[in-house]
């Protein structure tokens, strides 16, 4: 059967000319360069890939710090409420720690006169972050100032 389709083609193409263009396509560059652009284009996917995927990690990082961040904030800012309570409560109230289920915070008090200056510093979150009220008490408690540090 084989044979027979042989003698079918070689009607129509001689031996010597299938051969010949045997040869042409061997010698033939035209798949080496489809070979190469395709290497090229997925190197190319590739650097493309991984640079999104790192700036995403980047961006989800600085995300979560922002976070962070803001969260310790609050946290600091609650501590410095609770100081303002026990210093309007009691003239001699002189700071301390206050531990709450987000962390622990120290207390600072200095007092010239009637003028409190009050500090709240982080001391147990891996993020810092420090407020510092000054106030005036007679007799109610009056805030002058009110920043972080």
């Amino acid at each position: 059967m084989r044979q027979q389709r042989l003698k079918e083609v070689q009607k129509f193409v001689p031996i010597d000319a299938m051969k010949q263009r045997i040869i042409n396509d061997k010698n033939n560059p035209q798949g080496y360069i489809a070979l190469t652009m395709t290497l090229i284009l997925s190197a190319v996917a590739l650097v493309i890939a991984t640079t999104v995927s790192l700036l995403a990690i980047g961006e989800a990082q600085s995300s979560f710090a922002l976070y962070k961040g803001e969260d310790t904030l609050s946290f600091v800012e609650g501590c410095m409420e609770d100081a303002l309570l026990k210093a309007r409560a009691s003239d001699a109230y002189a700071g301390g720690t206050i531990t709450r289920p987000e962390g622990t915070c120290s207390i600072a008090v200095s007092k010239v006169s009637s003028t409190w200056t009050i500090t709240a510093t982080t001391t147990s979150t891996t993020y810092k972050r420090t407020i510092q009220v000054v106030a005036v008490k007679t007799t109610v408690m009056t805030i002058t100032s009110w920043k972080e540090i």
